[in-house]
């Protein structure tokens, strides 16, 4: 076998390791290091057999602690390095125990004795694929994770609906399955200092491998061996900043990762469904991208009831009239799931009081757990307070120090009030109050960064909606709030959520017409009011108020799922619909001015309109083919740019801006096809541009390059 010494002293070097040519002797190489206050040594013996004794004795009565090795291979000696240096098994445990700590703090937050954990899976969609529960989220992300070339996986859903727990999930396949590969885990959180993403990440690396330097972290992130999961992607992105501020920010923090996306990396984001992350600046940045790394998007839907509850207790639901769609939260499954059969029934005689009983139940038991001289109504309220002062400095986590300075400087009525009810000889010191406060049940402290926020956004926002049904005039909040408030009321009765609808008005003001729209869906189940030129993307309407009140102008729906929907062509004009799917809807009037676009490339435009409804047959006769098709390779290649610019384009992007009519766009593009020059793209929804000889020198005619 022939070796490489090269390519052994560049190993040892990127680890830090000096050669020691000094030292060593032929077939045995010396590699030097100090750290702390101990000089290593390790001798490499070139092959087997070779006696080291008489080395090793030199090097330490020379003050060394010596290792010895034998060579086997270049990618031994790189697994065996990265193993010494990141101490894999020490680090999986270390990991391990961060996710058992995860896992309790679920089990905690549930007032059942016999609760217990399991990861229940949702349906989802994956780069515009859908996929049914039955179907295995975690293998699926685990393969592609397995893959060789970099790759950025994004996974996406409403608040509340699984992400930390996916992302621990996929953490722990990794960490238990992968002998080779280790995790780096981050729980990114809103707290109340100001956030620069390339110091937060460095800071993750420093606290996970504080031993290492952070650039052979990075470059063993690069190499592979270090998968990075960041949780929580969008808390780092504040609404309350301008616009303008945030499209940067987000670009910087994009950017930052795409530096580290070489090689074999592989870095997983959760993120709830934001703007930013949707839309058509973020498919620029991906599409601009596309050579660099590969990227897959995976969006969790709702849980199936019947994936939580028994037969029977779903049997009990149906026949109970309990509106079952509106209990597609998963605190809320998880509570029907393991209350008792008494407790069941209960809530069945009474639905409506199904989350007061839930705090009810949760409060007396924290009472009991930590002997907690504080009554129901007591806990409640200064959860509320908590979660007011989250609202007014705009953070959902903050360090242990901070919270506890708040409770000591904000909450000593209540700490001493609740002294007092001890008897002398057990009455706990106000430390021992902070401490028991700041370890109730309904707070999680993270093993990762021991930082303390609300169990889980359901909790948070149960609180936030008392402080916004108790506050008198204007209620105004970043949308992080808003989206916890109406995840946590959307059980109620409708009374109660309408009443919740019209204490957001104010804030809903500052959100984005697509985030209002998800939360009128969630909240009321329905869609209204007037919009003009708005954008609504991968949005699942299921609704029977479709626009009942209000109307619709001039606005683009991409990849949206309509279900049950009755479509009144008086209140929706000159809309496009783009690569949507409709299911079991129906029209009122004729649909002149609105077009809808095939989600599917090969399939006539005309095919897509599941709807029956009257369509325009043809292009505005004064556009001018050629046009149309310079407008769509454009797109491609960019003026300014010397070349083609992006591989592949998501369909929308075509038809987005209304520079020609959609039915003159669908034609060039149906055109296109034909001629060779656009492609089918591995993603749904997406096309390619064929970038060969004759058809390279078409396009240029084209584009007039």
């Amino acid at each position: 076998m022939t070796v490489d010494i090269e390519k052994i002293k560049e190993a040892y070097k990127n680890y830090g390791f000096e050669h020691r040519p000094d030292l060593s002797e032929p077939e045995l190489l010396v590699f030097t290091i100090t750290q702390g206050v101990f000089d290593n040594a390790i001798i490499l013996s070139i092959r087997s057999g070779i006696s080291a004794e008489i080395l090793e004795s030199e090097l330490s009565e020379l003050g060394f602690h010596v290792k010895k090795e034998i060579f086997l291979s270049i990618k031994d000696t790189h697994e065996s390095l990265f193993a010494g240096f990141f101490s894999v098994k020490k680090t999986k445990a270390g990991f391990k125990k961060d996710y058992d700590s995860h896992i309790a703090n679920i089990v905690k937050s549930f007032p059942a004795d016999d609760a217990s954990y399991d990861y229940i899976k949702s349906p989802f969609v994956k780069n515009s694929y859908s996929f049914g529960a039955e179907e295995d989220i975690l293998s699926d992300i685990h393969v592609e994770l397995s893959s060789d070339g970099p790759k950025l996986i994004l996974v996406e859903a409403a608040a509340g609906f699984g992400k930390t727990c996916t992302a621990y999930e996929v953490g722990n396949l990794i960490s238990s399955r992968d002998d080779d590969n280790i995790v780096l885990f981050a729980e990114l959180s809103r707290d109340r200092q100001a956030k620069i993403f390339n110091h937060v990440l460095y800071k993750e690396v420093a606290r996970s491998f504080p031993a290492v330097s952070p650039d052979l972290v990075i470059r063993e992130i690069k190499n592979g061996k270090i998968i990075v999961i960041l949780d929580g992607f969008d808390e780092l992105l504040n609404e309350r900043e301008d616009e303008r501020y945030q499209f940067e920010k987000s670009q910087a923090m994009l950017e930052t990762i795409g530096k580290i996306l070489e090689h074999d990396a592989k870095v997983v984001l959760t993120t709830r469904k934001t703007a930013i992350l949707q839309g058509d600046d973020f498919d620029e940045w991906v599409s601009g991208h596309s050579d660099d790394f590969a990227f897959t998007r995976y969006s969790l839907k709702p849980p199936s009831i019947r994936s939580w509850l028994s037969y029977e207790r779903y049997a009990r639901l149906e026949e109970s009239r309990v509106n079952i769609k509106n209990l597609s939260n998963p605190v809320l499954l998880t509570f029907l799931r393991f209350i008792s059969d008494e407790e069941f029934t209960d809530i069945l005689v009474n639905p409506n009081t199904i989350v007061d009983k839930y705090f009810l139940l949760l409060l007396n038991r924290e009472i009991e757990r930590q002997k907690l001289e504080l009554t129901v109504a007591e806990q409640s309220d200064f959860m509320k307070r908590l979660a007011q002062h989250m609202i007014s400095r705009n953070f959902t986590r903050d360090s242990k120090e901070h919270i506890v300075n708040y409770f000591a400087e904000c909450e000593v009525s209540l700490i001493e009030s609740s002294r007092s009810r001890y008897r002398p000889e057990n009455r706990p010191t106000f430390e021992e109050m902070l401490e028991k406060l700041s370890n109730h049940a309904l707070l999680d402290r993270s093993s990762i960064d021991e930082k303390i926020g609300f169990v889980n956004n359901f909790v948070l926002g149960h609180f936030v909606s008392m402080d916004l049904m108790e506050t008198s005039g204007d209620w105004l909040a970043d949308s992080i709030f808003l989206e916890a408030a109406v995840n946590a009321y959307s059980s109620r009765t409708l009374d109660q959520r309408l009443i919740v609808w019209t204490r957001l008005a104010e804030s809903l003001q500052y959100a984005t017409d697509d985030e209002r729209i998800r939360l009128e869906l969630n909240l009321l189940d329905r869609v209204s009011g007037t919009y003009k030129n708005s954008q609504f993307n991968d949005i699942v309407f299921d609704t029977h108020a479709f626009l009942d009140e209000g109307n619709i102008d001039s606005c683009y729906f991409n990849e949206c799922t309509f279900k049950n929907c009755t479509f009144d062509f008086s209140r929706i004009s000159n809309c496009r619909f783009i690569s949507c799917y409709f299911y079991g809807c129906h029209s009122i009037g004729e649909s002149e001015s609105n077009e809808f676009i095939s989600p599917y490339m090969d399939e006539p435009s005309e095919q897509a309109l599941i709807i029956p409804a009257k369509q325009a047959t043809s292009a505005n006769n004064s556009v001018e083919p050629d046009d149309v098709k310079k407008h769509i390779l454009e797109k491609f290649w960019p003026v300014g740019k010397d070349t083609v610019a992006f591989a592949h384009r998501p369909m929308f992007i075509f038809y987005r801006g209304g520079t020609h009519p959609a039915t003159a766009v669908t034609s060039a593009i149906e055109e296109l096809r034909r001629d060779g020059i656009i492609v089918s793209a591995k993603r749904k929804n997406w096309v390619g541009v064929d970038l060969t000889a004759n058809h390279f020198v078409t396009i240029k005619e084209i584009l007039g390059r």
